[in-house]
């Protein structure tokens, strides 16, 4: 398996907000590669908003400028950039970045996020959850990010699970590492029930290969490893706490991608900590089915 590849085209997308600043902070420190090339994407807001009796309406100069300002940006803090504006309105956003991403064949998407719960998501359509549905590639939401490391990812949690998701997020984590960086691997046990009440615990034994797996591929890889095993209470909770007591730069998770429903009753990780960690969440390319 290949580990070592770097992300080499990466879209992001930017509204100007503070969120949207740190996920600029994010993709200075991941686009290291000298190849490496970032295309800015900015949705041109179509609707217009009747606001204290004014009609209010982004015009195409406004969004030309934001996007300039984070391409000058990127520019000076040495990676290639270009820009792009696409034109939808506020519920086909996610869509919109979605057909972006496709078009540059992105290898990862990065954007900020305001930390939506799964219920408020659905109701104020969070565009981060929204496009983690809309994807395969790997995506970075960013709500903030560590004045620590500005220039370079030095510290991951990587959090992980049996099965299929673990090979690519451990490509995730090894693609955004910086020279020298050290991956903490987190994996917490737990019981699984099934819809017929059964309840399936995993052993010591599938714990422990597991671990020595992501062990052996990170090794692999040249990156430096170190592992916890934490038990029971909710995932997302535990691996940010863990996240938060290591001072880790950016947390990786696999993902199942599941939709607003199955999130909301089955549980998510990956949109759980968006809620719960201020640190950026790194989900991994979605799992074939």
């Amino acid at each position: 398996m290949a580990t070592t590849k770097r992300f080499e085209r990466i879209l992001l997308a930017t509204d100007g907000s503070e969120p949207s600043q740190a996920a600029v902070d994010a993709t200075i420190a991941i686009a290291k590669s000298p190849t490496a090339k970032v295309r800015v994407a900015h949705v041109w807001n179509l609707e217009v908003h009747h606001r204290h009796g004014v009609w209010d309406i982004e015009v195409r100069s406004e969004a030309e400028k934001l996007v300039d300002v984070t391409v000058e940006r990127l520019l000076k803090a040495g990676v290639i950039a270009e820009r792009e504006i696409c034109r939808a309105d506020s519920k086909h956003v996610a869509a919109a970045i979605a057909l972006s991403a496709r078009d540059f064949q992105a290898d990862l998407v990065v954007l900020g996020s305001r930390g939506l719960t799964d219920w408020q998501s659905m109701t104020k359509h969070s565009v981060s959850h929204e496009l983690l549905c809309a994807v395969d590639c790997p995506v970075l939401i960013a709500r903030g990010w560590p004045a620590s490391s500005p220039s370079k990812v030095s510290k991951i949690v990587l959090a992980i699970a049996g099965g299929d998701d673990l090979a690519p997020a451990v490509r995730a984590a090894v693609a955004v590492a910086g020279r020298g960086a050290s991956v903490m691997v987190v994996h917490v046990a737990q019981a699984i029930v099934g819809v017929q009440g059964f309840a399936y615990v995993e052993s010591e034994d599938e714990i422990r290969e597991t671990m020595a797996r992501a062990g052996e591929l990170l090794t692999a890889a040249s990156v430096k490893v170190q592992g916890m095993v934490a038990h029971g209470g909710p995932v997302a909770k535990a691996v940010a706490e863990i996240a938060a007591g290591w001072n880790a730069d950016l947390i990786v998770v696999g993902s199942s991608r599941m939709g607003d429903i199955g999130s909301l009753f089955l549980g998510s990780v990956s949109h759980d900590l968006l809620h719960m960690t201020d640190r950026p969440v790194l989900v991994a390319e979605r799992v074939p089915a």
